[in-house]
């Protein structure tokens, strides 16, 4: 398209893949045009189990959204959740060999703030600069043609098992698909459910998902604190398969459409019919206790994630609030419960920012991620986080980098 731009978002998640595709166009717009989805066959927690299935679903969820956007994908933008991902701030300093800061300078000092010990077959993922220090004068978030002769970078870096990683680009490629960049799921999910004014209050973004809940934190603007923990929905609908006695797609049945993880906002008589299982017949119980199950569990997960957040010395009252998404972020009560297991008084569930077009389409939390690298593509924001992609490849990074500052 003429003075458009397409950008295609994939989203590996636990239960499902989702792509989303967009158009960016030259005043800045970004209209949603397609989305499609597909369960994750060929994937376990995150990584690569079977490659043939793996491909067959990336192709399925990408023909989807293909379709109803009528455009054919080659490229697309791929997020990066799994169990092993992990973060931490960093710093680095380097000495400005010009007059001014120029990108080798930049790439320079991201260098150095990679320079850690990190564990065996573990990489640097992700660089994200939060704030740049130029001969003591902070503040600075684009220090290109500043003159000075030290640089200093403040960042969060996240790491992840690179193999992991490479594994699921090679499902993609295999998929007949040029993966553009990958990028760390909470960021992406943050470019379209956080504003800016937001992240500079403060705010807590969790995501809910089916095998994992990742926590991210902004302050001042960027990411302060990320987590990836090893529990999810999931869990939850075991606990009803379990002490229900019901299969585990009945169980996620009972837990989508009468689950509540708040037992006091239902009816105490309530009840509802578990089908007949192995020749039994059908029986009833109270909906009361099928919520119950959902809340211990759902209480746990927060406590969690308040451990997390107070090992991180995230306990500062946040004006912006917490922010939830994910698969389970629609499980009524939820808001309720982050509330009083967290001690915050302001918890909604996300809605996409800052795109037009087929919104309702992707309005549901569980396709945050995807529609954020849309956004990530669009503002080229992928090329200011220094992603892994780009730290193999730097001359190209650097010219790339350079032409995103100068847009900004």
């Amino acid at each position: 398209m003429a003075g458009q731009m397409i950008i295609a978002g994939l989203d590996l998640g636990s239960h499902s893949i989702k792509c989303v595709i967009g158009v960016h166009h030259d005043d800045g717009q970004v209209d949603i045009i397609g989305r499609g989805a597909h369960p994750s066959n060929g994937f376990q927690h995150g990584v690569v189990s079977n490659k043939a299935d793996a491909v067959k679903s990336v192709k399925a969820a990408v023909a989807e959204a293909s379709l109803m956007a009528d455009v054919d994908i080659k490229e697309v933008f791929l997020s990066v959740s799994t169990r092993h991902m992990q973060s931490f701030n960093t710093h680095g300093m380097a000495r400005i060999l010009g007059d001014s800061v120029d990108s080798d300078d930049v790439h320079a000092v991201i260098d150095m703030a990679m320079a850690i010990k990190l564990p065996p077959e573990t990489e640097v993922f992700h660089v994200v600069p939060q704030d740049y220090i130029v001969d003591h004068r902070a503040g600075i978030a684009n220090p290109l043609g500043i003159k000075g002769v030290r640089l200093e970078v403040q960042g969060h870096l996240v790491t992840g098992q690179l193999a992991r990683i490479e594994a699921i680009e090679a499902v993609c490629r295999h998929a007949k698909l040029n993966v553009v960049d990958a990028v760390y799921g909470p960021l992406a999910s943050a470019e379209t459910l956080l504003t800016n004014h937001a992240k500079d209050m403060g705010v807590i973004l969790i995501d809910m998902g089916a095998d994992t809940t990742e926590i991210a934190v902004f302050e001042g603007g960027g990411i302060v604190h990320a987590a990836t923990l090893a529990i999810g929905g999931d869990s939850i609908t075991q606990d009803i398969k379990d002490l229900l006695g019901t299969p585990l797609v009945e169980a996620e049945h009972l837990k989508r459409v009468y689950g509540c993880a708040e037992r006091s906002l239902i009816m105490k008589d309530e009840e509802i019919t578990l089908p007949g299982v192995g020749g039994r017949n059908q029986e009833t119980v109270k909906r009361s206790y099928l919520c119950e199950i959902i809340e211990a569990r759902a209480e746990e997960i927060l406590h969690f994630v308040a451990d997390e957040l107070e090992q991180a010395g995230c306990t500062a009252r946040y004006n912006g609030g917490v922010i939830l998404t994910g698969g389970c972020a629609n499980l009524p009560g939820l808001v309720t419960l982050t509330k009083r297991i967290l001690g915050i008084d302001d918890a909604i569930v996300g809605t996409p920012n800052g795109i037009q077009g087929l919104v309702d389409v992707v309005k549901k939390p569980r396709y945050s991620t995807a529609t954020g690298l849309v956004l990530c593509g669009a503002q080229l924001k992928h090329l200011q986080w220094f992603s892994n992609r780009q730290i193999r490849l730097k001359r190209r990074g650097a010219r790339r980098t350079l032409r995103f500052w100068q847009r900004a």
